[in-house]
């Protein structure tokens, strides 16, 4: 093996793993040593790489983030629409069709809540952002979708989305959780940007359910 490959596959493992242990465990409860421990590495390997843990845990984010990206782009791009708008709403309701939900999710998420994720959290938050701002951009255009603000309108709905609806953060009812989903409906219409469908609320209160959110 290559000793670009060789470095590559190390830090793919190190990122794996340490993935692994902050869901399980939590970021603060996660050492370093957990890490090597768990990897069976030098500490001098797993810093050849990174300068600490929490360089590790935006390296995780951005991974996802990016991972998060090309699903979304693959599903539009697949996505047949007679405009932007059809293509993001289409392409919006196949990536919740895709949603893995387990029953043990609701224990990985409390146990990843704590100030350096969710900040992390938020940044991966931004990077799809971007990504949602060309689509919205292409509605302008197109004259599906109505805004001034692309990048706010963007940002606004990830933040909404990934954080005000977070049933961890907000613990609620089956019912609570429908309203919200509703009412994030209704704002995203106002703005001129009307893209989740009813079958996006079923769905979600599905998942929400299934993981034992609510």
């Amino acid at each position: 093996m290559a000793r670009g490959e060789k470095a590559e596959r190390t830090y793919q493992q190190i990122l794996a793993v340490s993935a692994r242990l902050f869901r399980e465990h939590g970021y603060e409860k996660t050492s370093i040593q957990d890490i090597l421990n768990e990897l069976k590495m030098s500490k001098g390997a797993v810093y050849h790489h990174f300068n600490s843990k929490k360089e590790i845990l935006d390296a995780i984010e951005e991974k996802k983030a990016s991972e998060q990206i090309a699903m979304l782009r693959k599903l539009i791009k697949e996505t047949k629409g007679k405009n932007a708008l059809e293509k993001v709403t289409q392409g919006f309701l196949k990536f919740i069709e895709a949603t893995d939900f387990h029953e043990n999710d609701k224990e990985a998420m409390i146990a990843h809540l704590d100030p350096h994720t969710m900040i992390s959290d938020i940044k991966g938050q931004l990077e799809l952002s971007k990504f949602l701002v060309e689509l919205i951009e292409e509605g302008v255009a197109d004259g599906s979708i109505e805004t001034e603000y692309p990048l706010e309108l963007a940002e606004v709905f990830f933040m909404l989305f990934q954080t005000w609806l977070n049933p961890i953060l907000f613990p609620r009812s089956f019912e609570e959780t429908r309203r919200r989903l509703v009412y994030l409906q209704f704002i995203m219409k106002n703005l001129g940007f009307d893209f989740i469908p009813d079958e996006v609320i079923e769905m979600g209160l599905a998942g929400y359910q299934k993981a034992g959110y609510i």
